[in-house]
């Protein structure tokens, strides 16, 4: 099956993430945007999962089994026609980034694997952690966005200093939060995730 370059920087950027991802994540931090007409394509082809998210607000994917053995088998092949400099480059890369694996008798999945289950430290201020999560998951400025994907992009602050910051962030009005009305379509991990504010739990954040 011929795939274009759209589809192809989404499955290999995906197997560089090595987790599942929000579409939201690869168009606003990598210029990706896995389409209806592609997502479908490559969903009813069996080389990315897509979930829709609670509320469908957008989707994440994630590669299949059968979507690494395709990008193990591009690591090899040449840049497709009409690929551009930029595809140029890519496939440069995944040319060189076999030959290295090779020399050192690794398998990619073993490369991307030992980065995926590194603990990161924290770097920079957690408010400004904060607004880079968000605007990594929001579409636009004053967006809702989920605090439990919000969350899954703070994996390395304590929850503990998370949720001071989100609360002084509010006083200050810097971010908007609110519940979700629907207590019925409400998951675990959406409860879970949720921050108490006065007698009220809190599922959704935005800001600018």
């Amino acid at each position: 099956m011929a795939y274009g370059i759209p589809e192809r920087a989404v499955m290999i950027a995906l197997m560089a993430l090595n987790k599942e991802t929000l579409n939201s994540e690869l168009k606003n931090r990598y210029r990706l945007d896995l389409r209806k007409p592609a997502r479908d394509k490559l969903n009813r082809d069996g080389l990315v999962q897509s979930r829709r998210l609670e509320g469908g607000r957008g989707y994440a994917h994630e590669l299949t089994d059968a979507g690494w053995v395709w990008v193990v088998a591009e690591l090899e092949e040449k840049a497709p026609d009409r690929a551009g400099s930029a595809g140029g480059a890519l496939y440069a890369l995944l040319n060189g980034l076999k030959a290295a694996l090779d020399a050192r008798g690794m398998l990619i999945q073993e490369l991307f694997a030992a980065t995926s289950s590194a603990v990161p430290q924290p770097s920079g201020s957690l408010r400004d952690r904060i607004r880079e999560a968000y605007r990594n998951l929001a579409s636009r400025p004053w967006d809702w966005v989920e605090l439990r994907d919000l969350r899954a992009q703070l994996g390395d602050w304590p929850r503990r200093d998370v949720d001071p910051e989100l609360i002084r962030m509010f006083r200050a009005k810097e971010v908007n939060l609110t519940l979700h009305e629907d207590r019925g379509r409400l998951t675990q991990a959406d409860r879970d995730a949720a921050l108490r504010l006065g007698v009220d739990d809190m599922h959704l954040i935005s800001m600018e």
